[in-house]
């Protein structure tokens, strides 16, 4: 792909007529003596993890690092994978995609060439998340050092910021001792809150970005092991949390108090996404073919109990799986599902296959929630590639019903798949389905 290799590099040549000119120019140069220095403390300290790296394992009597990342992510490959996390902004077109050279090229439907994020102390960049409802463009990067909060601003001509090539967006760190290889990442609703959860520490962080300060630590349930994933629910009022050893977690949480419950004890969590209806959220245990629902009964929480009634479910088994057009193939176990903004398709890479399967979420009130397989969709370059990572976004401003589904491929090449239905039975009329 033409922008995996490109940097966008932003210099203002310092003009002999501007009495302010030297001034302006040592001030250039001194900013670029700090950044020399950070990337070099980066690289040292990077060299001591690499050569004094200790056993792969999440608990916290050792150190994480990407061995352990690799093993634990949904992104296939995470450590060649050309493409490592694709992150759409909720509400425009903008598409983020995570490189494994440490860089975020930014897309929108006006520039052809991506704006190209990088830092020195941005490295083993892992998830992604676009702040809704900000001014500009304002993205949180998961990455080894903690949270990069990248924002696009104009810069005036006395500030010569060229810090780390950044062009026209801002970088700040959002640190915390031992919160290091950050995994996932989630906004809040109004995007005041910045959710993180990270293998170097076993308790997830609130973060206001906005006062640079930690406003909540949520320890995991056994107080041992870390967190993989996090996945909030569409109605902001319960957040997932998978941990990086066996079982996982409902945390109902506000700014004055939080309740978590421990559920799934038996084993790993490998990929979960809340369908859109805030209904259902559909999980695979790591080693299994099997898709499950959860979900809770609201009668019983507000009738019965103080807490909500979590009720699983088998929904699916993708060991060997039959579209509506008769081809069946071999899948196996799932790596990573990719959820329809409109709740109407799934996605769903596997961990052995070279192709990407479409699902079709079909609930209604009589029948239970099922998963109708609709095509397989295979890499449209002759080259033989996997799947790294996938998914859903708004295709135009002016038409934000049609969306489109984006899949990365191991060699960095993009595939663009356009979704036009909006409701379930358009879906069945173009897919012909009785």
């Amino acid at each position: 792909m033409d922008g995996l290799n490109r940097e966008c590099v932003t210099f203002e040549e310092a003009r002999p007529n501007n009495p302010d000119s030297w001034e302006q120019f040592s001030h250039l140069l001194l900013n670029l003596a700090k950044d020399y220095w950070q990337w070099f403390l980066v690289k040292v300290a990077q060299f001591n993890i690499f050569c004094y790296r200790p056993i792969c394992n999440v608990k916290l009597s050792l150190t994480a690092d990407p061995e352990c990342l690799d093993r634990i992510s949904e992104t296939r490959g995470w450590k060649t994978a050309a493409i490592r996390c694709i992150a759409f902004h909720p509400s425009s077109v903008l598409m983020a995609l995570l490189t494994n050279q440490d860089k975020v090229l930014l897309h929108d439907e006006r520039n052809c060439s991506p704006a190209s994020l990088q830092s020195c102390q941005q490295y083993d960049i892992t998830c992604a998340a676009f702040r809704p409802w900000s001014h500009g463009c304002e993205l949180a990067v998961g990455c080894a050092a903690g949270i990069c909060l990248w924002r696009q601003c104009r810069r005036s001509k006395v500030d010569h910021n060229i810090r780390n090539m950044m062009g026209s967006h801002h970088m700040r760190i959002l640190e915390d001792e031992g919160h290091t290889y950050v995994t996932s990442l989630q906004w809040n609703e109004d995007g005041t809150i910045l959710i993180s959860a990270a293998l170097g520490s076993s308790h997830i962080i609130l973060w206001e970005p906005d006062c640079r300060q930690k406003i909540r630590l949520i320890p995991a349930p056994d107080r041992l092991s870390a967190f993989s994933l996090l996945r909030y629910s569409p109605n902001f009022q319960v957040l997932f949390c998978v941990s990086c050893e066996t079982g996982a977690s409902f945390c109902q949480l506000n700014r004055s108090k939080w309740k978590s419950e421990q559920i799934l004890n038996q084993s790993r969590i490998q990929t979960a996404v809340w369908t859109t209806s805030n209904s259902f959220l559909l999980f695979v245990r790591e080693g299994s073919t099997r898709v499950y629902s959860c979900t809770n009964d609201a009668e019983a929480t507000v009738f019965l109990c103080p807490k909500p009634v979590w009720s699983i479910e088998l929904v699916v088994d993708l060991r060997d799986v039959t579209i509506c057009s008769g081809q069946q193939r071999h899948c196996g176990e799932p790596q990573t599902f990719a959820m329809d903004p409109l709740g109407l398709y799934m996605a769903v890479i596997f961990k052995e296959q070279s192709f990407v399967l479409l699902c079709l979420l079909v609930m209604t009130r009589t029948i239970p929630l099922r998963l109708l397989p609709l095509e397989f969709i295979d890499c449209d370059v002759e080259d033989q590639q996997y799947p790294t990572c996938a998914g859903f976004g708004i295709s135009s401003r002016a038409d934000p019903q049609t969306r489109f589904l984006v899949i990365a491929w191991n060699a960095g090449h993009l595939q663009r798949c356009a979704i036009t239905a909006t409701c379930l039975q358009q879906a069945k009329v173009i897919h012909n389905i009785m």
